[in-house]
Order: C-alpha cells, then sequence, then structure tokens
C-alpha cells in the first residue's frame, strides 16, 4: 500500500497515531506515513485540546518535555498562561492542561492573592470573562471588603476585581456625604397630657465606614430610633405652655447622648432640631380663639386710649374757648363753612349774626 502524503502548515502541529496507538507530533513540512491518523492542531490556540492529551500526560513525559508546556493547579490555585508575554489562557483550581511551547505559566494562590490588578482586567474579560468578578465603588463612598465573612479593608473609589475562584468575597458600598435624615409624624404626650405631633431632623455623616458596616446592621434606622427617644425625653417633660413658650428643641442631654452612641458606630451626627410641632384639631382652634380674644382686647384697649386722648382734647378746646371769645368766633366760622358746603344757595339777611342765629339757633 502506498504512503500516505499529508503537509503541516507553519501554525501548526500533528499528532500522528496508528491503530489507537500514539506515535508521534511532527511540526512543518510534508510528511509520509503508512496506516497513520494525522491530528492537525493549530498553535495559534495556546491550549492542546485533544483526547491524546492526558494520555500523553500520564504516558509519554519525554514527548511533553519537548513540545508543552504542562500547567496543573492544585484546588486553592489559579494558572495565568501567557504567550508571548500576551495572557492566552487561565487553568482553574484543580485543573491540568498542555499549552503548546513557547508558553510561560504564572502560579496563583488563590487565598493569599485573591484580588485582581486593574491592569489585567481587560486581558482576563478578553480571555475568559467568567473568571473575573468586577465590584465598583462610586465618588463619595467607601466600599467595606469582607472575606469567609471576615472585615478586611475599606476601599476607595474605584474599581476592584476578585477571582471568581476564590472565596467569596462581600463589599458593602456606605455612602460617605452628609445627608439628612428626616423622623415625621411622632406623636408625643406632653406632661399635662396633650398629644403632639412632631417632625425632627438630623444631619449626619459616616466617619468610619468599617464600624458603620459592622458594628450594626443599619446604622440609618439605629439614628432614627434614638431621635425618636430624645424627642419623647424632651416634651414629654414640659407642659403645652412651655413647649409653645420656649420654642422647645431637643435637650441637651438628650442630644449629646444621641451623638454619643451614634459615635461609637462610626456616624457623626452634627445638628438636631425640632422641624415642626403640629397640634391636634381641637387644640388649635382653642389657641386660636385665645389669640383671637387676646387681639380684641388689644383693639378694645387702643380705642379707649383713642376716646380718651379725643375727649381731653375736647376739653382742652373747651377751656380755650371759654377764655377767649374771639376764639368762639373763629370756630363758629369754621362751622359755618361746613355747614354751606353742604347747601346750594345761602340768602343773608341781618347781617352774619342773623345768618348764625339762623343756621345755628340757641
Amino acid at each position: 500500500m502506498p504512503r500516505i502524503r499529508y503537509t503541516i502548515g507553519d501554525a501548526e502541529r500533528a499528532v500522528i497515531s496508528r491503530g489507537g496507538r500514539f506515535l508521534t507530533i511532527v511540526g512543518p513540512g510534508t510528511h509520509y506515513g503508512r496506516f497513520v491518523t494525522v491530528e492537525t492542531h493549530s498553535t495559534l490556540n495556546a491550549a492542546f485540546s485533544s483526547p491524546w492529551a492526558e494520555i500523553l500526560w500520564r504516558t509519554r513525559p519525554d514527548v511533553v518535555a519537548r513540545h508543552f508546556l504542562p500547567v496543573e493547579t492544585a484546588e486553592r490555585q489559579l494558572a495565568l498562561v501567557r504567550v508571548h508575554g500576551r495572557l492566552e489562557a487561565i487553568v482553574g483550581p484543580g485543573q491540568r492542561q498542555l499549552f503548546w511551547q513557547p508558553a510561560t505559566a504564572e502560579i496563583l494562590d488563590l487565598d493569599a492573592a485573591p484580588e485582581v490588578p486593574a491592569a489585567l482586567f481587560t486581558a482576563i474579560e478578553r480571555t475568559n470573562a467568567a473568571a473575573l468578578k468586577v465590584y465598583e465603588v462610586a465618588a463619595g463612598m467607601a466600599g467595606v471588603l469582607c472575606r469567609d465573612g471576615r472585615f478586611v479593608r475599606v476601599l476607595e473609589p474605584g474599581r476592584y476585581g476578585f477571582w471568581q475562584a476564590a472565596a467569596p468575597v462581600a463589599i458593602t458600598l456606605i455612602d460617605l456625604r452628609r445627608q439628612m435624615l428626616e423622623v415625621p409624624g411622632q406623636e408625643i404626650l406632653t406632661r399635662d397630657k396633650v398629644s403632639l405631633r412632631v417632625n425632627i431632623l438630623a444631619e449626619y455623616r459616616v466617619a468610619d465606614p468599617a464600624t458603620a458596616a459592622i458594628a450594626v446592621q443599619n446604622y440609618g434606622e439605629t439614628l432614627y430610633r434614638l431621635l425618636q427617644l430624645a424627642v419623647r425625653s424632651t416634651l414629654g417633660k414640659r407642659s403645652l405652655d412651655e413647649v409653645l413658650a420656649d420654642k422647645v428643641d431637643i435637650e441637651p442631654e438628650s442630644a449629646a447622648t444621641v451623638r454619643r452612641e451614634m459615635a461609637a458606630l462610626g456616624v457623626e451626627v452634627s445638628g438636631i432640631a425640632l422641624k415642626d410641632i403640629i397640634l391636634p384639631g381641637e387644640i388649635r382652634n382653642i389657641l386660636n380663639q385665645v389669640v383671637a380674644a387676646e387681639k380684641q382686647a388689644q383693639a378694645n384697649l387702643i380705642r379707649r386710649r383713642e376716646e380718651t386722648a379725643a375727649t381731653r382734647s375736647l376739653l382742652n378746646t373747651a377751656k380755650l374757648m371759654e377764655d377767649n371769645p374771639t376764639l368762639i368766633r373763629l370756630k363758629e366760622l369754621e362751622t359755618l363753612e361746613r355747614l354751606t358746603e353742604k347747601v346750594g344757595t345761602v340768602n343773608v339777611h341781618g347781617g352774619f349774626d342773623g345768618l348764625l342765629s339762623k343756621l345755628l339757633p340757641s
């Protein structure tokens, strides 16, 4: 039987077998053989993917050493395979694989180095995106990194990558900007048993993100509860009149307690204030009536003062007229002028005195 001719390209290798038994691996060129099977592989694909790979690994270490780079990882390891400095493959934990020469491999310990350098993100996403988990911490935020349930460190704004095969990581995002917390519609009973509804406002910021994320389940809810207790402690000791007269705010002692307890949780509380005090409808109506009565009394007092002043002025005028006949005459003329303004025609008989006697009868 004639020999078989087969040609291998420059970027190819061929596995030659006969009757299911491995014979050799040949490189570029024209080759001949009898009763052989030729399995061609492109060396542009760094990984050697063939049923012969496991057989060669076990039985032909000499062939493996001549043509391949053997890469084997333990259960907590991962390998980065490069060809001419370019990342071509990632070998996961507990795997082994052959790669065509020339190739290099970097073995990583997932327990010691679970984090991926940012410089590798693009290469890994191109090669095997599923091997990488990327987290992003936005500006004004902090990321609290925990691994295996244990705190590791605080992440500043940026992108962070971790190997999917490493121990699971959890990143809690914490807002570091100043925030306002409003506690609306709190029903409070004053000392004299009047029910008020108040709104509380507090300004705060997270000063220690690690403590805020770990020491308490939800620091916002904790601050909410502390503000409720503070306003109840403040208004519960005062009567309605004291609340309205003094424009009551949160007691300094209660506010200091809120700030101290929140500081222990990594949260800095600055301003605390009562935003609104809302009275029940019936109390509001009564207070409106009281205010209306007070204003009416003030108006009456002002009217009495004006009447008294007017009477005093008339008395003074009468005294002056009694002592000065000329002033009386001037007053008569002033009165006559006002009367004649409303009369169309005036006939004078008997002189000026006759006119006065007719218009102003005694």
